[in-house]
């Protein structure tokens, strides 16, 4: 392994570093990281990480990376870079480090499994913004709790491009002030910003400056290089450093005989077009980029459409175009692609930021003036066209009130757009004489100097205090079914505010029939992000419903315009139409799909999937199973030695509800009078057909699913179903062999549903073992908790969940323990009241408690907002107010302990196994 950062760098990328990149590295990561475009900001912040943590083994360097961004179209790239570094440092360094994906239509869930291993994270800012809220995006809520932990512990946060990212900005300094001051955290989680565009004035916030954190001193990188600097990174740097990008701004015809806009400019950019080069057109809105594509009339000259309106496999194709065009383009000496025609590519503001091309001529409607420093970047971004040329045009376009009373031209403030405009007309001059940079720095010490800081400063917008961030640690529906809506905090009332819809095929008018429902339920590669407003507006005019499955109920329920909300996964009806692979999104019904999947269905809150494994195994083995797991879990993180014997505790324990009689009786395979208490089983797939060909059917089932235990068949309506317990889960494709069988009505996997949440059984036997024992404790209250979040199901209340109202989480008082081990464990529901449990006196004044509610242990293991909260006095000496973040954290802990034990159980019986009573 090097130790030399100059090696080590030059092993993961093949090049040597620029002495700033090595300078960061060397002193630490900044708050502030200030470099222009195209001088290596990725490489030079992530492997400064990676140097800090991995060779110099800095305790400091947080565990793991999370590089954010602001639109979908970079982190695919981005992405792609750091795969290549890190699989040259494990080739040359033997350094292991994985790269995940969080954004949109492609949601990486394995980093989640991982919390001891480096690891880096590349998302969107909607993503990664809304599950450091515990808001989680396209994604189950029950899932919410341990993103929100992860995320916010032992993780760097680099953000980048931040001059995109709206009140997403504010929301990481808030946030980043919190993990360090309100709800410190129990290992180090620092945010790196990175941007040369915008100021600092974010990280003045109130609750910043009372904590003496608003003050910091921006890294800004020096142009001028030390004489000792190596010859080949001398030149790349000069060429960067010189590189010319003049700029003219234009004025559209006007007229009553002047073309359509989109016309005129389709016509410039195909006259001024150079063969084998890039031709950028950058638009403003999604709707006037499809318009210019449409009216570019280039042939032979290639010609692609990049917006964040994609389906994210139709997206990949079209940037694959641009970047391969790219690759081939840096391969020859020179500007141009000998013999080639070259590339149009008419985008949105989705190519303004870190997208690693350089166009020869760059067409931009103008924009403010942070967005446009970032658009001409990428003109000559690598500094080899010296006669490359930007146009600007201004078309005014409508003005329209935003929700903040502003006006708006497009998506932008109009006031910041006319500031851009003055500032790129002061910019027009001097680019004719000076490169880029002198341009740049001319423009800053002249008389629009004023003018220009102005327009660095982010808009202040709203942002999320203790308070807010404290409440969201519940999971649990408001009264209206509802969850607490974090995008103002996450992207605000932008009307690009996205949600994810994709297309199913159906044959009836309403929602989707259960026997056609043979789908997947979501795929990511399908989803398209769509502005929330928009599709609002869509399913208005064109009278069509949306879908969002229901975990509650376990159905697809309608969702009309007005319940449209950002961070909403919402299925389409295929004939609803509104989209073409090579447009993307359009909101016209005459644009369709074809070849669509059938509608598919979710999870829901009475399903047990990670109970579903391919095998039996034993609650005994993997209560032990998991126990292990935890503990090897909290040795590999070093995890505080109290809140380590609580995670290992409630990892041994967690299951004990399982050994309720009601949950037995419905495990499929369990025989009648079996004295073995089971904690898993296989899968199980039905067949329903009627009962005169059942037996027929039953033949010929097994040859499809291979090797398969034959479960007791159930009754239903009118036919008769058939079930198998299966090793290994069937193909979509091998159940459509299955349905396809003469006389079968429906096929596909039935989920196992107890009708109870046997984690609330195992807090309530829990609670009344710690309450009933004598000091010391045999285990933390603490772990009680852990023990009950270990689904993401039961976590903050102890509720009903029948219509009857009699029951705690469908327990009820007819079974008053359960027999685990030998033992018995009674469960103790004094602990599910609202409150505190006890009794009042006979005059009606005085009340004695007899113990806590369920609501106070949260309470105490949580803390306050505040500081100061009041302690259980049974668990004054045990861990507590641990706050949002360090207790999502520990909850997470357990869970991936549980997920390891089952993945890798030490004992078990699969179908193939004859399972035998014990």
């Amino acid at each position: 392994m090097t130790a030399r950062f100059e090696t080590f760098f030059c092993d993961v990328t093949t090049f040597a570093p620029y002495p700033w990149q090595e300078q960061v590295a060397t002193q630490g990561l900044p708050t502030v990281l200030s470099v222009p475009t195209g001088l290596g900001k990725t490489e030079g912040a992530v492997l400064a990480w990676a140097w800090r943590r991995l060779v110099k083994q800095d305790a400091n360097e947080p565990r793991h990376l999370i590089y954010c961004l602001p639109m979908r179209v970079l982190v695919q790239q981005t992405r792609e870079r750091l795969e290549q570094c890190c699989h040259r440092l494990r080739n040359k360094q033997g350094l292991n480090v994985s790269v995940y994906t969080l954004m949109g239509g492609d949601v990486d869930e394995e980093w989640v499994s991982h919390p001891e291993e480096p690891w880096v994270l590349v998302g969107t800012q909607d993503m990664l913004l809304s599950r450091a809220l515990n808001r989680g995006y396209s994604m189950s809520r029950f899932e919410w709790p341990v993103h929100f932990g992860l995320l916010n512990v032992d993780c760097r946060w680099i953000v980048d491009e931040v001059q995109l990212m709206g009140p997403g900005l504010w929301t990481t300094a808030q946030l980043d002030w919190m993990r360090q001051r309100r709800f410190q955290v129990l290992r180090d989680c620092p945010t790196t910003w990175m941007s040369a565009t915008v100021g600092a004035s974010f990280l003045s916030t109130t609750d910043r400056r009372a904590d003496a954190l608003h003050e910091v001193e921006p890294y800004h990188m020096e142009w001028e290089l030390p004489a000792t600097t190596d010859g080949a990174v001398r030149h790349r740097f000069e060429q960067l450093r010189d590189a010319r990008r003049p700029v003219e701004v234009l004025a559209p015809p006007s007229g009553n005989k002047a073309p359509p806009l989109d016309q005129w400019l389709a016509e410039q950019v195909v006259e001024q077009h150079q063969p084998g080069t890039l031709s950028l057109v950058v638009c403003n809105t999604v709707s006037f980029a499809q318009a210019v594509f449409a009216a570019l009339s280039c042939d032979p000259i290639p010609k692609i459409l990049l917006t964040s309106r994609f389906r994210a496999v139709d997206r990949q194709a079209h940037e694959q175009r641009l970047l391969a065009f790219e690759e081939r383009r840096k391969a020859v000496p020179g500007t141009a692609i000998p013999d080639d025609p070259g590339l149009v590519c008419v985008c949105t503001q989705v190519i303004e930021a870190g997208v690693d091309i350089s166009a020869h001529r760059l067409w931009s409607e103008c924009a403010p003036w942070p967005s446009m420093v970032q658009r001409l970047g990428r003109l000559n971004r690598d500094g080899r066209g010296q006669h490359a040329q930007a146009y600007v045009w201004f078309a005014g376009g409508s003005k329209a009130k935003g929700k903040d009373g502003a006006t708006r031209i497009g998506p932008y403030n109009a006031e910041q757009v006319m500031l851009g405009l003055r500032l790129v007309e002061a910019l027009t001059l001097l680019s004719a004489k000076q490169s880029a940079r002198e341009a740049l720095e001319t423009l800053a010490q002249g008389k629009h100097a004023a003018e220009l800081n102005k327009a660095l400063q982010p808009a202040l917008t709203p942002l999320p205090r203790a308070v807010d961030v404290h409440g969201l640690f519940s999971t649990e529906p408001d009264v209206f079914g509802g969850f607490t809506d974090v995008s103002a905090f996450v992207r605000g009332d932008d009307p690009e505010a996205d949600v994810t819809v994709f297309w199913r095929a159906w044959s009836s008018k309403g929602s989707p029939p259960d026997e056609e429902q043979t789908g997947p339920a979501f795929r990511p590669e399908e989803g398209c992000p769509v502005p929330m407003w928009e599709l609002s507006k869509f399913l208005q005019a064109t009278r069509s419903l949306a879908w969002a499955w229901n975990d509650q109920v376990g159905r697809w329920e309608s969702a009309r315009a007005d319940d449209v909300r950002p961070g909403m996964r919402l299925m389409l009806q295929g004939s609803a139409g509104g989209y073409e692979p090579e447009r993307g999104w359009t909101a016209d019904r005459r644009s369709r799909l074809n070849d669509l999947d059938p509608p598919g269905a979710g999870r829901t809150m009475k399903d047990d999937p990670r109970t579903e494994t391919g095998y039996w195994a034993d609650l005994r083995d993997h209560l032990d199973d998991a126990r292990n797991e935890a503990r090897a879990l909290c040795d590999a993180i070093e995890l505080r030695t109290d809140l380590a014997a609580a995670v290992v505790a409630a990892a041994g324990l967690h299951d004990l509800g399982k050994a309720h009689p009601a949950w037995q009786e419905r495990l499929p395979g369990r025989e009648e009078g079996m004295a073995r208490v089971l904690a898993k089983c296989p899968r199980v797939v039905g067949v329903d057909a009627s009962a005169r060909v059942a037996s027929a059917i039953a033949k010929n089932v097994p040859a499809h699913i291979g090797t398969a235990v034959r479960l007791p068949d159930e009754l239903r309506r009118d036919a008769l179903r058939l079930r198998w317990a299966v090793e290994t889960t069937p193909s979509r494709e091998t159940l459509d062999r299955i349905r396809s069988l003469t006389g079968v009505r429906w096929a596909g996997f039935v989920p196992f549903r107890p009708g109870l949440r046997h984690e609330a059984a195992s807090a309530l036997a829990m609670w009344h073992r710690y309450r009933t024992s004598c000091d010391p404790k045999p285990f933390p209250i603490l772990a009680v908790y852990l023990a009950a979040t270990h689904h993401g199901k039961v976590r903050t209340v102890m509720r009903s969940t029948t219509r009857a109202g009699d029951d705690v989480f469908g327990l009820t008082l007819a079974v008053d323990a359960v027999e685990v081990l030998g033992e018995r464990w009674p469960l103790d529901f004094s602990v599910t009241a609202d409150g505190a449990a006890g009794e009042w006196a006979d005059d009606g004044k005085h009340f004695t408690m007899s113990g806590p509610g369920w609501t106070e242990i949260v309470a105490d293991v949580l803390g306050s907002w505040q500081d100061g909260a009041p302690s259980i006095e049974e668990a004054r000496d045990e861990p507590r107010s641990l706050g949002p973040f360090n207790l999502a954290y520990l909850e997470a802990l357990v869970r991936i302990a549980d997920w390891r034990a089952s993945e890798q159980p030490s004992r078990c019986a699969k179908p193939s196994e004859k399972l035998k009573n014990g």
